[in-house]
């Protein structure tokens, strides 16, 4: 794949860099930052989450090739859009609706099997519905108007008890766990099967064999890539994540060229060991969630070092040189460098990007 050189500069040994970044041969973070580009008038990227799903393919397309146009790409980033309308956008593909509360906010599941017997509850791709038209169509139209000047990251494939949880209601998974714990792992064990095939159907649809992917957090692989994540995992004990949660984790992470796992909230820590005993997770990105009156997590990113793994992580120069320093673990995605176009370049001189 060749992007044009307007929006993503040398952009073969911007890949490069990933896939060395990903084999862990790449010593230096990597820094990614976005600027405006001088002397243009400056068109704002588009969202999905804003727009909803009444959005005009077309226009959105339009504006997403303008931003692309209008914005410098430096260092790690390549220029891209996100296409998910909802956090368990995954479960839509599986035959699941979502309502629509207030503007901005995505939407939310409407749970398809709430009062379904587990044993009747079997779990298909169904490519056909009207969410895997929408972004089917949507994708189509920005490939269309943008070529190869901006890459399509795909929903976040929210699969394990995360999906089951947006199918069925998280107090009812609960009681299901205790109650049903063999069915709950055939379930498990279909929503596996599709998420491969779901990967599979979005790597043809957005050419991941000849263009790479990228994920909704910039970070680009020649294989594909994708985020892995278990919210619910805040809900349980470890016993109950590591029997019935890390075994779908493993499976998903193998399907990817880079394994980043998305961490979220001060009750999923009690897990942070065992996700780290899954080799083909590279990179853990730490979010405190709601209610975080800790601020300070610099003991919890020398944890994750300490246990193996990368970090992506944004902040000032001074913050990089910092963590740049400390953590030896490898695998460092600075994805948003603070400070002005010195600041920035003088970073990506001085750390080889």
């Amino acid at each position: 794949m060749v992007l044009d050189m307007t929006t993503c500069h040398e952009f073969a040994k911007t890949a490069a860099r990933w896939d060395r970044f990903w084999r862990g041969e790449h010593p230096e973070p990597l820094i990614g930052s976005v600027l405006p580009r001088a002397g243009v008038a400056q068109v704002a990227k588009p969202s999905t989450y804003a727009l909803g799903p009444e959005l005009d393919p077309a226009a959105f397309a339009d504006q997403a090739v303008r931003w692309a146009e209008t914005h410098e790409f430096l260092g790690a980033s390549i220029p891209f859009v996100y296409l998910e309308f909802a956090a368990d956008q995954f479960s839509t593909f599986l035959g699941m609706d979502l309502t629509f509360i207030s503007a901005d906010q995505g939407g939310w599941p409407i749970h398809l099997y709430e009062d379904c017997p587990l044993a009747d509850i079997h779990i298909e791709f169904r490519p056909s519905g009207k969410w895997w038209d929408l972004i089917a169509g949507l994708a189509a139209a920005i490939q269309q108007r943008g070529g190869d000047r901006i890459m399509i990251a795909s929903p976040t494939l929210v699969a394990n008890l995360d999906c089951l949880v947006a199918l069925r209601g998280a107090q009812t998974v609960l009681m299901d766990l205790v109650d049903s714990p063999d069915e709950i792992k055939r379930i498990l064990g279909e929503i596996t099967d599709v998420h491969g095939q779901i990967l599979a159907a979005f790597s043809d649809l957005l050419e991941y064999p000849t263009r790479g992917s990228i994920n909704r957090h910039g970070m680009y692989s020649t294989q594909p890539i994708n985020v892995v994540q278990c919210d619910f995992s805040c809900m349980i004990s470890p016993t109950m994540f590591d029997e019935f949660v890390l075994p779908c984790l493993r499976d998903e992470f193998a399907r990817f060229g880079g394994g980043e796992y998305h961490l979220d909230g001060a009750d999923s820590l009690r897990h942070l060991v065992s996700l780290c005993s899954l080799e083909d997770l590279h990179l853990i990105q730490w979010v405190a969630g709601a209610g975080d009156t800790k601020g300070d997590w610099s003991d919890l990113y020398r944890k994750i070092d300490s246990l193996g793994k990368g970090q992506i992580r944004s902040g000032s120069r001074q913050q990089l040189d910092q963590w740049a320093r400390e953590l030896t673990a490898g695998r460092l995605f600075w994805s948003g460098l603070h400070g002005d176009r010195n600041t920035v370049e003088q970073a990506l001189a001085d750390y080889g990007c």
